[in-house]
Formats: structure tokens, sequence, C-alpha cells
């Protein structure tokens, strides 16, 4: 006997049906009353994980059997008909369809014969099916559970395409085809047109989770020099962006963030193209941006050998050597700035040291500085910015040390949200204050009345705005962004909920601070005429006034605007 010790969550499955499976085993039985197999793989703690349909459809099946025994150079057209109309009738983004269309698809793109246009519309259609955004998962399964050693599905349906699309004869000079989820144009470059450069773009995709992507495609005329009847061949399909793998031959951690498209010629030709993408994901630094294709040594990867990169604007622009299938990678790691990091470790505990001395010398003093409402109003609203300001802070720094892609992120995201606005209307209710002072002296209002006020617009109004933001955002995944604990921008905008209240409040507290300098450089009633030294003392009191308001009122937080942009200055951030 061989005793061997397992872990305890890595114990044999059992289960009635599939039998007795080690850990991390693939077991399979077979479909009823069709082709295929289900399958389950044993998880940990000795249980099966969700059961997987491998199974093929008849229709399918029957395609499948025809590809494996029938001479395709003279059935191929007629297979690829039945293969677009069985689509249209059975659930194909299954698995075991999925993956038995990926067969056949590969094996009539080897055929040696020539594509017509209506092969390449049925190839298309079918193809759309097995990509769509419902079979996302799908291709994440087929992915998971290949044998080590066999290439990947997604990287041999995409080799498929370019062998297919090199075979195609135009009946006219171009082509055009669109489907729910690719885009197809075709260009013959014939003896009249040879001096025409290619310029495609595909943009406007009707899924919304694609939206806004697009991809300029650009070839010189000077590359189909002496190449008559050369044909192009661009295909743009957006939810590639979600199937193929983001692994690659160059190092770091990239992820697929542009409009994957495949370029042909049918001719064999060295070519140079430009291809001008925009991101997926705008959150991500412009500066890891990688242009790359798709190679299909070993079981596929991203390579950038050829290819090189340029920043324009928001755009990336690619220049790449040959002809295949490109994207734009690009890194969730941002480029850190040190100096920039140093910076803000420091200056979050300065501020936290600072105002815990703020808040203990208002303790400290409070009787003496409060004899009166006004003086007490205005105290009140220093404290509550003060205590406001340290509780984000200390959620900044918790923010930095989980994982966003936790609850616990979500979390620090919403505190931050709040005692950050409520900083921000605390600062509102001490300018509107000021104002109230100025604008009606003699007027007078109750303290438990001008408390009521004050706490509403500070900590209510806050609450409101934070509650509603996730309460809207959060269902639908864009509440906080995926590299950061912090409000999203790339979908819904909830950023907007903390730009617009504070930058509405800065304006505010700006208006106001101009009121106070008017009413300072006014002369006072019966005072027509100022001495030298008056109107000294006046421009003091101006510059006095505004050295202490503008912190106060929250106007030097206007600094901080330009850093929500991406690309800002550095010296913003610092």
């Amino acid at each position: 006997y061989t005793t061997k010790l397992l872990l305890g969550d890595k114990i044999p499955c059992q289960d009635e049906t599939y039998g007795i499976t080690n850990y991390n085993t693939i077991a399979e039985i077979p479909c009823q009353n069709q082709a295929g197999v289900m399958k389950r793989r044993c998880g940990k703690n000795g249980k099966y994980e969700e059961e997987l349909d491998f199974c093929v459809s008849t229709e399918i099946n029957k395609i499948l059997e025809e590809v494996n025994s029938t001479n395709l150079e003279n059935t191929f057209s007629n297979l690829l008909d039945q293969l677009s109309n069985a689509t249209d009738v059975v659930t194909v983004n299954t698995p075991g369809n999925v993956e038995a269309v990926v067969t056949i698809l590969t094996q009539i793109s080897t055929v040696n014969a020539t594509v017509n246009e209506t092969d390449m519309e049925n190839f298309l259609e079918t193809m759309s099916a097995v990509i769509s955004f419902a079979s996302i998962d799908t291709w994440k399964v087929l992915t998971n559970t290949q044998n080590e050693n066999d290439p990947n599905p997604s990287s041999q349906l995409l080799l498929s395409v370019e062998n297919f699309n090199t075979r195609l004869v135009l009946q006219n000079d171009t082509l055009n085809i669109k489907e729910e989820n690719l885009e197809l144009r075709a260009v013959r470059i014939g003896h009249q047109n040879n001096n025409s450069s290619i310029n495609v773009t595909f943009a406007n995709f009707p899924i919304k989770e694609y939206a806004n992507l697009s991809a300029d495609i650009s070839i010189s005329s000077e590359n189909f020099e002496d190449k008559p009847n050369a044909t192009v061949v661009a295909i743009a399909y957006p939810t590639w962006i979600d199937i193929l793998p983001n692994t690659t031959t160059f190092s770091g951690n990239f992820l697929i963030n542009g409009l994957v498209a495949t370029i042909t010629l049918n001719v064999k030709n060295s070519v140079n193209i430009n291809l001008t993408f925009s991101p997926r994901n705008r959150t991500l630094d412009l500066n890891t941006a990688m242009c790359a294709f798709w190679d299909f040594s070993g079981n596929g990867a991203w390579n950038n050998t050829g290819c090189k990169r340029e920043i324009i604007g928001e755009y990336i622009k690619c220049n790449c050597e040959h002809l295949t299938s490109f994207s734009m990678l690009m890194s969730p790691d941002s480029i850190d700035d040190p100096a920039l990091g140093d910076i803000t470790k420091i200056g979050v505990a300065v501020s936290i040291g600072c105002l815990l001395i703020t808040i203990i010398i208002e303790g400290r003093v409070w009787k003496h500085v409060t004899k009166n409402k006004t003086s007490y109003m205005r105290h009140i609203g220093i404290l509550n910015i003060a205590v406001n300001l340290l509780v984000a802070d200390i959620w900044f720094i918790v923010a930095s040390a989980v994982d966003p892609a936790t609850k616990a992120c979500t979390a620090a995201t919403f505190f931050i949200h709040f005692f950050y606005l409520a900083l921000f209307f605390w600062m509102l209710t001490l300018g509107l204050l000021l104002m109230y002072r100025l604008l009606f002296p003699f007027h007078d209002l109750r303290k438990s009345v001008m408390m009521g006020i004050s706490f509403s617009i500070g900590y209510l109004c806050p609450l409101i705005i934070s509650v509603i933001t996730i309460g809207v955002t959060y269902p639908r995944n864009s509440y906080s962004r995926e590299d950061a604990c912090w409000l999203g921008w790339e979908k819904e905008y909830p950023l907007l909920a903390f730009v617009v209240p504070a930058l509405a409040i800065i304006a505010v507290n700006l208006i106001i601070l101009i009121v106070v300098i008017f009413k300072l450089l006014r002369p006072t009633i019966g005072d027509r005429s100022r001495s030298n030294n008056q109107e000294r003392e006046t421009f003091r009191q101006v510059v006095r006034s505004i050295a202490v308001l503008t912190p106060i009122l929250g106007l030097t937080w206007a600094f901080g605007i330009p850093t929500f942009q991406k690309g800002s200055p550095k010296a913003f951030h610092y």
C-alpha cells in the first residue's frame, strides 16, 4: 500500500453521476441524445464545480461530421450556408457548440479554393454568433478547460479568419459586411486605383460596453506598387477584447485595451501599416500602452516586434511592419512617480498631525473664543472642517492598503466621498455665515436655528449625494475604479458626484470672497475722503482677509481641478 497525505481542501470528489475524481481533474459523462460530453471539475474540499455543457447540437454535429468526411473543396460553400442557418436556430454560445464551430471553421479555412462574397457573409455571420457578448463566459470556460498542449480556441478561430480572408475574390472593387459583433471592409487595388491609399475607420459599435472603441487604419499607396488586383481585407471585432487572452511575449502586466482588428493582403508583400486606437479604459496610463499583434506560435500571445507606439492626445497610434491581427495593450499598473508618492505619504502624515493639533487647540481655547453667537458658529464650522478632513485622511490611508476588488474598497470609497463632501459643505456653511453677517448685520437668528441649518448643510447634503451615488452606480459595477479605491470615471461618471458639488462650492465661496473685498474697499457712511494711512490699513485688511478666507473657504482646492484630467501636468499633482 502507498499512503499519500492530502491537504484538507484538495481531497477527491465523489458523486453518483460523475464518480470519484481527483482534485483539479475534470470528469466527463456522455450527453443524453446529443454528441459531446458534460464536464465537471473537482474543486476544493471535495466538491465538484459547476457542470459545463460540452454537448453539441444535432444541427451543428451533422455539419461537423460532413466536414470530417467530405471533399471540402466542393462542399465548403454549402456547409457554410448550413452552419450560418444553424446558428440562427440553436443556442450556439454553449462550450460544446462553440468548440464544434471553431473546429468546422478552422478546417474550412484551410481549403485551397477561392472564397466568394456569399461565402464570406456566411462565414462572418457564423463567427459573429460565436463571439457574441453573451458567449464571453463560454470562451473563458474553453480556455480554462483546454489541454496544456492544445492551441487556444480563440487563437484557432482568429487564425482561421486570416486564412479565409486571403482567399476572398471580390466581385466589385469594395465589399462592406456589418454583423452585430464584427465589421468587414475589403478593397481591391486595381490598375486604375493602385495609387490610392487605404483609409478605413471602425467606430460606433452597437453594443454599449464597446461603444467608445474605434480604430483608424491607414496603408500608404506605396505598399501596392506593382501589385495589381491586390485585395486588402480589414475586420474589426470589439468582443475579442474580452475573449483573447492577455498573455504577451514581453514582460509586464497588460490588458487588451483597444479594438482588435485583422488586416490581410491576398498577395505576399511587406506592408507598413498605421493604426490609431481609442482606449477602452481611459483611466489607464497612456504611457504604458504597447502596440502588438497576435502571434500564433504555440498557444498564441501578443507580440510587439516590429511595432512602434506614439501617443496623440487620448489616442494611441501604432506603426507596424506587417499585416495580421492587431490591438493596443495597456498596463493596469500605472508608472509610479516615487517622489510624488513620498510627498503624498509625508503630506498626509503632516496633515493628520496638524489637524490633531488644531482640534486640541480648539478644545483648549473653546470657552475663550466662543463668547458670542457669531464666533461660536464660526468655530463650530472650523472644528467640523478639521474633523472631516482628519477622518477623510484616515480613510485615504485605509483605501491605499486594501485590494480595489474587495468590498472593503467599496466602503473606503464611500466614506472618503462622504467626508470630503462634508468638508466642502462645511466650508460652504462658513461662507454663507460670513455672507449672512455682511448683508444682514441687524438680523439675528437663534443659535439653535443656525446650528440646525449648519449641520443640515454640512452633513445631510453630502450624505444624500453619497448614498444616491452608490445606490445608482454600485449595482452597475461602475461605482469605484478598477485600480484604486476612489470614484470611477469610465462608466456612469460617479466622480462627478464629487467634482460638481466641490466646484460649485468653490465658485460660491469665491463670490463671497469678492463681496468681502468690496465691502472692505467701500467707504463708510460720511467718510468720503480717505487719508493715505486709512488706505494702507484697508489694503492690509484686504490682504489679511484673502490670506485667511482662501484656505478656510476651500479656494485652494481649485489647484486640484487639473489633476482630474488625464495627462495633466505633474506640477499640479505636486
